[in-house]
């Protein structure tokens, strides 16, 4: 274990006090106020609007929620990680590699509340070219209304927050909350001073911002989707009713063998061949072993039955439009799945294979209460919302901030935790050793630490683990939990924590424990 003094103190420690009253009034008299803190419960009663007419709150099946202020400037990182979210799903095309491991740690950043994640909707594409990269079959962008209305029987609403740089004449890309969503009203703006608001969409319902001019701005909205659109029984109209992009004829010769294997045809209705392709892609596996190349990429996938989440998304989108079913390969950063039409609306369905953890925990802590999924997943299938529970856990037990790189800024200041709890003499799994290195030998309150470290168990690397890094004062042995990172396929971890402005100046060690897996047992760093 290393040691950190926390000292060059970022914010200033302030000493409060009491001055006598400017009206006058004996200053030996102290009159006491207690602040009463906004009520989201209040403003809903009293039809409180904020800039756009936006709802001052909501409430919503998963809670009563405030709106994100609309005059709030967008920060630097806000817009650095726009950027990064929008560059890491952008294309116009999209062929997978044949790189079939199940990653890590994956940065996410979620605008919406409730939270969706990871469900956010950055980049769709719904028809595939004679070199099966699947592209979107109308990308010319129509305008997307603002409804200036109140949601429908059936829908949900969302309040979306977002940061976008804008530029005139340019189209900016920005999630949308599912297939089928409304703007019920919007706000475009740079700190006070307003913006027009010009939204736009393409066939694959592709959402975007148009600029008049260059700016970072915030983009607050409240938005409405019919609730079926996240789940619940598929319809299952005729072939005649469904209609697709067309199918290159290598791509749909490709496809007819991949039908066969599965076992699905134009004899069966189109609800039973989405039946049978939901199990199939959602039994597909990771694998270590890069995907070997007989033929295309999408028939060895799909006869390969490998690949994680956008490998399934994809060779389940190619699958089903050759087959006549109307179907989009939805992604961002972190996560992708399919949209199916049932003859009456787009509907989500994921497939599993789902990274191990984000590194961002924006919002979890307030998931969207959707409906139940209408499939069954195999076993130890790794779903989305897999993907955010154990960020769900980490902010219920302290942390709570946004991190970079595979580590969150857990901000959990002091207080104080046990980094382990005595080991349980049933716990048969090998106790897993762990070592962790600092980077720096004094830290400032505010900025962040870079910790590394491995954890093994027999000598193995454990992967995938989720590793918690506490603050121990020398002196109290007290402990606080400033984050958490996860492991590599090597068992490695390496990430910048950010050490919270409430822990007090003093010396510190930087100690690591983990609570393992079905393979790696419990840990703690020496």
């Amino acid at each position: 274990m290393r040691r950190a003094g926390i000292g060059r103190v970022a914010a200033a420690l302030v000493a409060l006090a009491v001055a006598p009253s400017a009206s006058g009034r004996d200053s030996s008299t102290t009159v006491l106020q207690e602040p009463i803190a906004p009520d989201a419960r209040d403003d809903i009663a009293m039809g409180v609007v904020l800039e756009g007419d936006i709802p001052a709150a909501m409430r919503t099946r998963s809670g009563v929620f405030s709106a994100p202020d609309p005059t709030k400037p967008p920060s630097d990182a806000e817009l650095s990680a726009a950027a990064r979210a929008a560059q890491a799903a952008m294309g116009n095309t999209f062929t997978p590699d044949r790189d079939t491991r199940r990653p890590s740690v994956m940065e996410y950043g979620d605008p919406f509340t409730p939270s969706t994640a990871p469900f956010k909707r950055l980049v769709a594409f719904d028809a595939v070219d004679d070199s099966f990269a699947l592209y979107s079959y109308s990308p010319h962008t129509r305008t997307l209304p603002i409804a200036h209305g109140q949601a429908f029987a059936g829908e949900d609403t969302f309040y979306a927050d977002l940061a976008v740089d804008l530029a005139p004449d340019k189209h900016t890309r920005i999630p949308s909350v599912g297939p089928g969503a409304r703007v019920l009203h919007a706000h475009l703006g740079v700190g006070a001073r307003e913006l027009p608001v010009m939204l736009s969409r393409d066939g694959a319902e592709n959402w975007f911002v148009d600029g008049t001019e260059r700016a970072s701005a915030r983009l607050v909205m409240e938005l409405a989707i019919p609730r079926a659109a996240f789940g619940g029984e598929l319809g299952d109209p005729d072939w005649s009713a469904l209609e697709v992009p067309p199918v290159p004829a290598d791509v749909a010769a490709a496809a007819q063998a991949v039908m066969a294997h599965i076992g699905l045809g134009r004899n069966l209705r189109p609800a039973e061949n989405v039946r049978r392709m939901v199990a199939y892609f959602r039994a597909f596996v990771d694998s270590d072993t890069p995907l070997a190349a007989s033929k295309d990429v999408y028939t060895d996938l799909a006869m390969s039955q490998k690949g994680v989440c956008r490998h399934r998304a994809y060779a389940f989108t190619i699958t089903a439009l050759a087959l006549g079913i109307p179907t989009r390969m939805v992604m961002n950063e972190a996560h992708a799945w399919v949209e199916v039409y049932d003859g009456t609306m787009w509907r989500r369905i994921d497939l599993g294979g789902a990274g191990q953890m984000l590194s961002e925990e924006s919002k979890t802590a307030e998931p969207y209460a959707g409906p139940s999924d209408a499939f069954p997943w195999p076993a130890n299938a790794q779903r989305g919302e897999d993907l955010t529970e154990k960020a769900r856990q980490i902010q219920t037990n302290g942390g709570g901030g946004a991190g970079t790189g595979a580590g969150s800024g857990a901000g959990a200041g002091a207080t104080t935790s046990t980094s382990a709890s005595p080991p349980d003499p049933n716990d048969k799994r090998a106790a897993a050793k762990l070592t962790i290195d600092v980077g720096e030998s004094d830290a400032t309150r505010g900025a962040a630490v870079h910790v590394h470290g491995r954890v093994t168990a027999d000598g193995d690397a454990c992967k995938g683990l989720a590793v918690n890094v506490f603050l121990r004062d020398a002196r109290s042995r007290r402990e606080a939990r400033i984050g958490t990172v996860a492991t590599d396929e090597k068992g490695e971890f390496a990430a910048p924590i950010l050490v919270p402005s409430t822990v007090p100046l003093g010396d510190y060690e930087v100690v690591a424990e983990t609570d393992g897996d079905a393979r790696c047992g419990r840990g703690v760093s020496q």
